[in-house]
Protein backbone atom coordinates (compact mmCIF):
# COMPACT_ATOMS: atom_id res chain seq x y z
CA UNK A 1 0.00 0.00 0.00
CA UNK A 2 1.44 3.30 -1.08
CA UNK A 3 0.56 6.60 0.61
CA UNK A 4 0.91 9.79 -1.37
CA UNK A 5 0.69 13.28 0.09
CA UNK A 6 -0.14 16.35 -1.87
CA UNK A 7 1.58 19.67 -1.19
CA UNK A 8 -1.39 21.12 0.80
CA UNK A 9 -1.31 18.22 3.31
CA UNK A 10 2.47 18.56 3.70
CA UNK A 11 2.22 22.30 4.36
CA UNK A 12 -0.60 21.78 6.86
CA UNK A 13 1.32 19.05 8.73
CA UNK A 14 4.43 21.26 8.79
CA UNK A 15 2.50 24.18 10.27
CA UNK A 16 1.00 21.91 12.94
CA UNK A 17 4.46 20.51 13.78
CA UNK A 18 5.92 24.03 14.07
CA UNK A 19 3.09 25.21 16.33
CA UNK A 20 3.46 22.14 18.56
CA UNK A 21 7.19 22.78 18.80
CA UNK A 22 6.63 26.43 19.77
CA UNK A 23 4.10 25.34 22.39
CA UNK A 24 6.46 22.71 23.84
CA UNK A 25 9.40 25.16 23.99
CA UNK A 26 7.17 27.80 25.61
CA UNK A 27 6.04 25.40 28.32
CA UNK A 28 9.58 24.19 28.92
CA UNK A 29 11.00 27.71 29.24
CA UNK A 30 8.24 28.98 31.56
CA UNK A 31 9.74 30.58 34.64
CA UNK A 32 8.67 29.34 38.09
CA UNK A 33 7.63 32.87 39.11
CA UNK A 34 4.73 32.68 36.66
CA UNK A 35 3.24 29.68 38.41
CA UNK A 36 0.94 30.41 41.36
CA UNK A 37 2.45 29.87 44.78
CA UNK A 38 0.74 28.47 47.85
CA UNK A 39 0.09 30.93 50.65
CA UNK A 40 -0.36 30.22 54.34
CA UNK A 41 -3.48 32.40 54.63
CA UNK A 42 -5.81 29.41 55.04
CA UNK A 43 -3.91 27.84 57.94
CA UNK A 44 -5.55 28.70 61.27
CA UNK A 45 -3.41 30.19 64.04
CA UNK A 46 -3.84 27.75 66.92
CA UNK A 47 -2.13 30.10 69.40
CA UNK A 48 -4.63 32.91 68.86
CA UNK A 49 -7.50 30.41 68.96
CA UNK A 50 -6.25 29.13 72.32
CA UNK A 51 -5.99 32.69 73.68
CA UNK A 52 -9.53 33.46 72.51
CA UNK A 53 -10.87 30.31 74.17
CA UNK A 54 -9.11 31.08 77.46
CA UNK A 55 -10.52 34.65 77.43
CA UNK A 56 -14.03 33.32 76.87
CA UNK A 57 -13.60 30.79 79.67
CA UNK A 58 -12.46 33.57 82.01
CA UNK A 59 -15.56 35.58 81.08
CA UNK A 60 -17.81 32.59 81.76
CA UNK A 61 -16.06 31.97 85.10
CA UNK A 62 -16.65 35.61 86.13
CA UNK A 63 -20.34 35.34 85.18
CA UNK A 64 -20.78 32.17 87.21
CA UNK A 65 -19.00 33.75 90.18
CA UNK A 66 -21.31 36.79 90.02
CA UNK A 67 -24.36 34.52 89.83
CA UNK A 68 -23.12 32.50 92.78
CA UNK A 69 -22.66 35.69 94.86
CA UNK A 70 -26.25 36.74 94.13
CA UNK A 71 -27.60 33.31 95.08
CA UNK A 72 -25.59 33.15 98.32
CA UNK A 73 -26.53 36.69 99.37
CA UNK A 74 -30.20 35.73 99.58
CA UNK A 75 -31.32 38.47 97.23
CA UNK A 76 -33.13 35.95 95.06
CA UNK A 77 -36.52 34.97 96.44
CA UNK A 78 -38.27 31.91 95.09
CA UNK A 79 -41.90 31.20 95.86
CA UNK A 80 -43.18 27.64 95.50
CA UNK A 81 -46.85 27.23 94.63
CA UNK A 82 -48.83 24.03 94.94
CA UNK A 83 -49.62 22.74 91.43
CA UNK A 84 -53.34 22.44 92.30
CA UNK A 85 -53.50 26.10 93.26
CA UNK A 86 -51.63 27.24 90.19
CA UNK A 87 -54.28 25.63 87.97
CA UNK A 88 -57.08 27.50 89.74
CA UNK A 89 -55.44 30.90 89.79
CA UNK A 90 -53.06 31.69 87.00
CA UNK A 91 -50.23 32.99 89.16
CA UNK A 92 -47.01 33.79 87.41
CA UNK A 93 -43.85 33.31 89.47
CA UNK A 94 -41.95 36.50 90.06
CA UNK A 95 -38.18 36.56 90.35
CA UNK A 96 -36.69 39.71 91.79
CA UNK A 97 -32.96 40.24 91.63
CA UNK A 98 -31.48 43.49 92.93
CA UNK A 99 -28.72 45.03 90.88
CA UNK A 100 -25.22 44.35 92.20
CA UNK A 101 -22.35 46.77 91.93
Amino acid sequence: MKVTLDSYTRILLTVIAVLLTVLAVGMWCETPSMTPTAKAGGIPDSGSQLNEISQKLASIDKSITDLQKVMVSGAVKVQVIDPKESKKAAVKPVLTVPETK
